[in-house]
C-alpha cells in the first residue's frame, strides 16, 4: 500500500486551521520542506509531527493542499473511501424533495460535499464532470465506477476549462439533451453550453419569477438561454423581453419557447449588451427586471471594479423600474460575498434616490450545499426588491 505523504505546517499555524475548519490551506501554511506529488493525498501535521487534517496537494497552486478530512485518527482514502462519500452525496439528493420535479441536478458540489475540486452534474442520462484539481483528476477512475454502476445514465463528458480540451469519456455522444424542471423543458448543448450546460443553480429562482409574472411585464437581461424567459412565459407574463449579446445562446430562446408551448406569448429578443439595453429601454415600462449577469470578476485584484460593474448596472435597473416594479438581482462571483452585494445594491438605490423594499434572500437550491466553513462556496447570492 503506497505511503501517505505528511506534510508539516509552520509553528504556530495549526492550532488557528484546527479553529476555522476551511478547506483551504495556501502555500504560507506550511513548512519549506513540505513536499510532495501534485493530486498525492498527504496527511497535514502541525510543528510536532500530529495529525491535523487529510487533503489533496497541488504544488503548483497558491491553494497548496485542500482538504477533504478533518479526522485526526489514521484514515485510508482509497477507493471504498471515496466511493463512500459519493454515495453520501447521491443519498442527500435523493432525499430532496424539490429534485423530484427535475431530470437535472447537482450530484457533487466540491467543497460543499467535501470532494474538493470535483463537479458533477446530471441532465437527464449524461453526467457532466469538472476536475478542477491534481487531486480530482487522481479521482476520475473511482467516479467514473460510482457514476456508471449508481445511476442510469447513457454517457459521461469531461469539461474542462477550454472547450476544445474536453471530451466524452464514457458512452456515446449525447450532444443535445431536453431537460425538465418544474413541468417545463429546456435544450440544453453538452458540448457548448456555459458552465456544464445550463444554470441549474438558478432552478428554485426561476420558479420564484414565474410566481410573480402573471400579467406583468418582464424584461430579462443577460437571458442566456431564456430560462428566467421561458419561467416568465409559464407564468403567463403579458410581454417579454429577452436580452442577450451571444447570438448562438439566444437563438435558443425560442426554441425553448416553443417546447413549451409557449411561442404566442408576445415576445421580443434583443441580441445586444445588457449595458446598452438598459440605456434604450422605455422608463417605466417594465413592472420586473431579472439581472443575471455572468462573475464580473474571478479574481479577488479586480473585485473593485466588478463592484463599479454591478452598482452600474443595478443602478440603470432601478431607476428603468415603475413604482411598485420588482428586480430580481444576482451576483455569482464567489469574491462578491453577500455582504458586498447588499452593500453594492444599497450604494445603487443611493444613488437613485429609489425606496427600496428586500422581498427575498436567494440563492442556490439545495443539490448545491455550502460547506459552512467555506464562505467561497456560496457563490450565487441575489436579492427580489420592490422599488418606490
Amino acid at each position: 500500500m503506497t505511503r501517505t505523504p505528511r506534510v508539516r505546517l509552520r509553528p504556530g499555524k495549526a492550532e488557528k486551521i484546527r479553529q476555522q475548519r476551511h478547506p483551504w490551506l495556501f502555500s504560507g501554511a506550511f513548512s519549506p520542506d513540505s513536499i510532495a506529488e501534485a493530486g498525492d493525498t498527504v496527511c497535514i501535521c502541525d510543528e510536532h509531527g500530529n495529525p491535523v487534517a487529510y487533503g489533496h496537494w497541488d504544488p503548483q497552486s497558491p491553494i497548496r493542499c485542500r482538504v477533504f478530512s478533518w479526522e485526526t485518527t489514521k484514515i485510508t482514502p482509497n477507493e471504498r473511501f471515496w466511493q463512500e462519500r459519493f454515495q453520501r452525496a447521491l443519498t442527500l439528493r435523493q432525499s430532496l424533495p424539490d429534485l423530484r420535479l427535475t431530470t437535472g441536478y447537482r450530484l457533487l458540489n466540491s467543497e460543499g460535499d467535501q470532494t474538493p475540486g470535483i463537479i458533477v452534474d446530471i441532465y437527464d442520462s449524461v453526467a457532466v464532470i469538472q476536475l478542477r484539481t491534481p487531486g480530482a483528476e487522481r479521482l476520475r477512475p473511482a467516479l467514473l465506477r460510482f457514476l456508471t454502476e449508481k445511476l442510469p445514465i447513457k454517457s459521461v463528458y469531461l469539461r474542462r476549462e477550454h472547450l476544445t480540451d474536453s471530451e466524452w469519456i464514457w458512452g456515446e455522444p449525447i450532444p443535445e439533451v431536453i431537460l425538465e424542471e418544474n413541468g417545463l423543458k429546456f435544450s440544453v448543448s453538452i458540448p457548448t453550453g456555459q458552465k456544464t450546460g445550463f444554470f441549474l443553480d438558478q432552478r428554485q429562482n426561476r420558479q420564484l419569477l414565474r410566481e410573480y409574472s402573471a400579467g406583468k411585464k418582464v424584461a430579462n437581461f443577460f437571458a442566456y438561454t431564456g430560462g428566467f424567459t421561458v419561467y416568465a412565459a409559464a407564468g403567463r407574463a403579458q410581454e417579454i423581453l429577452s436580452v442577450e449579446i451571444m447570438p448562438e445562446p439566444a437563438a435558443l430562446i425560442e426554441k425553448n419557447l416553443q417546447l413549451n408551448g409557449l411561442s404566442n406569448v408576445a415576445h421580443t429578443l434583443w441580441v445586444s449588451d445588457a449595458f446598452d439595453a438598459l440605456k434604450q429601454i422605455e422608463p417605466g415600462k417594465w413592472d420586473i427586471l431579472v439581472l443575471d449577469p455572468p462573475a464580473f470578476t474571478h479574481h479577488q485584484d479586480t473585485l473593485p471594479q466588478a463592484i463599479r460593474g454591478y452598482r452600474e448596472i443595478n443602478r440603470r435597473a432601478l431607476r428603468a423600474l415603475p413604482v411598485g416594479g420588482l428586480l430580481f438581482t444576482f451576483s455569482c462571483s464567489a469574491h462578491m460575498t453577500p455582504a458586498l452585494f447588499r452593500d453594492m445594491l444599497y450604494q445603487a438605490a443611493t444613488d437613485t434616490g429609489r425606496t427600496i423594499q428586500i422581498l427575498h434572500f436567494l440563492h442556490a437550491p439545495p443539490d448545491h450545499p455550502i460547506d459552512l466553513y467555506h464562505p467561497q462556496g456560496e457563490y450565487l447570492k441575489g436579492f427580489v426588491v420592490r422599488v418606490w
